[in-house]
């Protein structure tokens, strides 16, 4: 630390207590965030204010390299492999050690992609990849945090290159027409997808761009006296704003990096240019957890992962979830505190030289290996292969997942000129292998797309999102264009004569998440409320009907399967295994109650479906599965789920023909004509 006369800069920034407390503030809210504690709902902004200082710190550290004539390369990557390679792959391998006993077997596959990744620096374009509807949950990767420092790395592959190869009069203006390059491609890109908004550096490089500003120009500022009194006057609204909008994010939108961002990095940057001086004894605590704010964030995640993968149901009080996670936020203080002082700190003097590469690079294969041997597993003779039982269920292909209007595309067809057709959202994608057994030689076309249910006049929407999330635009425009598209082909095509339709519902009927958008028109038309909900969708549902049996189509409509709060086939797989489980049922089984708790509005539609129309065929799974109390996720010791929700192939195979014979025979004898 400097004597209290020296004002500090980015010459000096590494011993400068007042950025171990912004260290401490950004992991503190990570993990206040992580243990889901309602007060933190934006405590992910932690992690750019660690972007805003790193961008500061490292590029500090590049200029004066540079100003001396002593820049290498080889020196800069070889104190960034010591910093920060030795406790990551401490926690990279013991989590390894972990996993065949905590996760389930494709989550051990995900979770050896992330490995890899990590071990590449790659870590954040192998979690975007596997981000998407029928991917698995974020919560349950236990190296989802790495996606941070990939995509630091990432930046600093680039930018030793940036300034080592610019004259020193064009470093500032590369660094900011960087930092104006990224924000404008975040502001295009996230619309579009925003998860690689989220993921990809060239959309969060202005986060650590503006950190490299501050430091490029952090001499000149120190030596102005005008702007170290503004710098003086804004540090205590900024400090707030580091307090205050990660606890009320949403006051600021809800698109993420978005304004909030913004606010958080700028915030920080002005407290980073502040000259400073010690600090008093009482902050020394935040300067400690500063110390170990790297070890802090490499250790929490995976024990919350493993008690996310472990927590697999909801009969024991949700309260003592929010307990285990808070239990599992303290272990890692201690841990923390003994992967600092006993890997983090020695290895940046042990590990010089020739015998750091030897030891960085022997860790990296063993881990690596580790990966392999992991990969090479196979489920014991007889056993339920989960990994093939949990896979996406889409039907006759992952392409009928439409992203595009309908075309009736061959690959959605199971023979040219099929007479049936499965219309509606992933609740109708799960019916197809059964309903082809159904269909036989009448064939049967797929129109499907994800979360868009059989419903032109009608779009779901969450106002909360912001655009290129499902639920928000573009994603509301294209679901309502599918459905239309669908049926102006049934109107081309009088060969299909027999028109299934079938939706998970909730995203049409949940009034405490969801608005529904009538098509054609604006924003203000929207319709709210659970009763205004349902009326305005059982009259959608009516119309669409009415059109379809005027093409001289029948119609029948299939109702979505009993579900669970939890994964049904992770918790059987969880319990063949013998993992360690929590919360689950007997049999992992679906609680009845429970069940018509949760999807109250889901079944009073139906029975309001069923009464307004005597002629259409409502077919439910209820009968077949369940009694007074529990209905069966089994059948002769197939799994009849692959999710919460969703019916397994198998499943599906095995319950659709027995749900298709609850319909009346002579109705079921003239739609089979």
């Amino acid at each position: 630390m400097t004597s209290p006369s020296t004002p500090s800069s980015a010459r000096d920034a590494s011993l400068r207590d007042d950025i171990q407390v912004l260290r401490a503030i950004a992991v503190l809210w990570v993990l206040l965030y992580h243990a889901q504690i309602p007060a933190a709902s934006g405590g992910y902004l932690g992690v750019d204010i660690f972007f805003v200082i790193s961008g500061y710190l490292i590029t500090g550290l590049i200029q004066r390299s540079l100003q001396r004539g002593g820049f290498s390369f080889l020196a800069f990557y070889g104190r960034r492999a010591r910093r920060l390679l030795p406790a990551a792959y401490a926690v990279l391998g013991a989590t390894l050690l972990a996993v065949p006993w905590a996760l389930n077997r494709t989550e051990q596959l995900d979770f050896v992609a992330q490995l890899l990744g990590s071990l590449g620096f790659a870590s954040n374009l192998v979690l975007w990849h596997q981000t998407g509807y029928f991917q698995g949950a974020s919560d349950h990767k236990p190296l989802l945090h790495f996606w941070s420092l990939a995509l630091e790395e990432q930046y600093y592959l680039v930018l030793p290159a940036l300034l080592a190869f610019s004259a020193a009069r064009w470093r500032v203006a590369i660094a900011v027409g960087v930092t104006i390059a990224s924000l404008a491609l975040l502001a295009w890109w996230q619309p579009r997808d925003a998860s690689a908004a989220f993921y990809l550096l060239p959309t969060r490089a202005w986060e650590l761009g503006l950190g490299s500003i501050g430091a490029l120009l952090s001499h000149a500022l120190v030596g102005s006296a005008t702007m170290q009194r503004a710098l003086r006057w804004i540090a205590w609204p900024a400090g707030a704003l580091l307090l205050i909008v990660p606890a009320q994010p949403t006051w600021f939108g809800a698109a993420h990096p978005g304004p909030a961002a913004m606010i958080v990095c700028v915030a920080t940057l002005a407290l980073l240019l502040r000259s400073s001086a010690p600090l008093s004894r009482p902050w020394m605590p935040m300067v400690r957890i500063g110390d170990w704010s790297y070890a802090l964030y490499l250790v929490h995640w995976p024990l919350l992962a493993f008690l996310h993968n472990a927590w697999v149901g909801l009969k024991a009080d949700p309260a003592a979830l929010m307990a285990w996670r808070i239990g599992a936020v303290a272990l890692a203080v201690p841990l923390a505190w003994a992967l600092h002082r006993l890997v983090e700190k020695p290895a940046k003097q042990a590990l010089t030289g020739g015998r750091g590469a030897l030891v960085l690079g022997s860790g990296t294969l063993l881990l690596a290996a580790g990966a392999v041997v992991l990969t090479l597993h196979r489920p014991a003779p007889g056993a339920v292969d989960f990994v093939e039982l949990r896979k996406p269920n889409y039907g006759l292909s992952a392409n009928c997942d439409a992203e595009e209007p309908f075309d009736g595309r061959a690959v959605c067809r199971t023979r040219p000129g099929a007479r049936w057709m499965v219309w509606g959202d992933s609740y109708a994608m799960h019916l197809v292998p059964g309903l082809v057994r159904v269909a036989s030689d009448r064939g049967l076309v797929q129109a499907t797309k994800s979360s868009c249910g059989p419903f032109p006049g009608l779009t779901p929407v969450r106002a909360e999102l912001g655009r290129g999330n499902t639920f928000a635009s573009p994603w509301i425009e294209q679901c309502a264009e599918f459905n239309a598209s669908v049926l102006s082909w049934l109107a081309r095509h009088p060969e299909v004569d027999t028109v299934v339709l079938s939706s998970l519902l909730s995203q049409y009927l949940d009034e405490a998440k969801y608005e529904l958008q009538p098509t054609g028109k604006d924003v203000s038309a929207r319709i709210r409320g659970g009763d205004a909900m349902r009326a305005a969708l059982l009259e959608d549902l009516s119309q669409t009907i009415r059109k379809l049996r005027a093409m001289g189509k029948k119609v029948m409509v299939v109702a979505p399967p009993p579900s669970a709060g939890f994964d049904i086939a992770g918790c059987l797989e969880r319990k063949q295994a013998g993992r360690w489980t929590l919360g689950a049922p007997a049999g992992c089984a679906i609680d009845v109650a429970d069940d018509a708790q949760r999807r109250a509005a889901e079944h009073r539609f139906i029975d309001e479906l069923a009464r307004s129309d005597r002629r259409l065929p409502v077919m439910r799974f209820e009968p077949l599965l369940c009694d007074g109390q529990r209905c069966q996720v089994e059948r002769d010791g197939v799994p009849l789920y692959r999710d919460q929700g969703h019916l397994s192939r198998e499943g599906s195979i095995l319950l659709m023909p027995a749900v298709m014979s609850e319909v009346t025979g002579e109705t079921l004898m003239a739609m089979l004509d």
